[in-house]
């Protein structure tokens, strides 16, 4: 799960992820139509502003085509209130076309979902459906979701301020705070079921977020590492990754 209030950069992290892990990939975009994912994939793959790409899409479509080649291993679905039954039958046309269900499920974002309970904002059974598909069609599900506004802005909200008890179920969960002037997305890994955790967001890393161009890398970090536990690090500046 990755999580933050709104202007958080969710979809652009998330479309920087799926461009880096490039495995076949299904995404059910909710919440940005066509024409905006398009222009953000074709910013984010040439470094070109997006008031410019969306001008690709309608007026230079062949060079908007020819670009977005490169995102070839990506399926998207636009519609704007899926169900878990419109999903599935996606996974299962993905399996028809390509012979095997998506490596990755990316569903941005989870409120926009048509299910039972979603009027009371309350997401334990969709969590449970979701790691049921996960199993069955053997795909990693990726889910974008919000934090409660009422956190403490400035940093990557704590776990708690996951919205609608959907907190229990992810393997890994990331909020992200970003700072469009900075230039900076603050990532803090709040729930780690195999690795290490901060719960309360407070230890986190820095990213460089170039939201103009929908890009976000990593960048030299003036401080150390935040878990020490890699076989370059010394042994006597190491952190067990396994304590607190």
């Amino acid at each position: 799960m990755v999580a933050g209030p709104p202007g958080s950069m969710k979809t652009v992290m998330t479309l920087n992820a799926v461009k880096n892990m490039q495995v076949p990939t299904m995404y059910h975009s909710s919440d940005s139509d066509d024409l905006t994912m398009a222009s953000r994939s074709l910013s984010m793959l040439t470094g070109t502003p997006t008031e410019e790409t969306e001008t690709w899409v309608m007026a230079q479509k062949q060079l908007a085509y020819d670009t977005l080649k490169d995102m070839d291993f990506v399926r998207w679905s636009f519609r704007s209130s899926p169900t878990l039954e419109h999903m599935e039958r996606e996974a299962e046309a993905f399996r028809e076309l390509k012979g095997e269900y998506p490596h990755l499920t990316v569903i941005d974002i989870m409120m926009d979902i048509d299910y039972e309970g979603a009027g009371e904002q309350n997401y334990w059974a969709l969590m449970a459906e979701l790691k049921d598909m996960a199993r069955d069609q053997e795909t990693a599900i990726l889910v974008v979701h919000h934090t409660s506004e009422s956190a403490k802005a400035g940093s990557p909200p704590p776990r708690s301020a996951i919205m609608g008890k959907a907190n229990q179920l992810p393997t890994l969960i990331l909020t992200l705070w970003g700072d469009a002037h900075a230039g900076t997305l603050d990532v803090a890994t709040v729930k780690n079921r195999f690795g290490p955790q901060d719960a309360m967001g407070k230890r986190f890393f820095k990213m460089s977020a170039q939201p103009a161009i929908c890009l976000i890398e990593e960048m030299d970090q003036p401080e150390p590492p935040l878990f020490r536990d890699g076989v370059s690090v010394p042994e006597d500046e190491k952190v067990n990754a396994w304590e607190d």
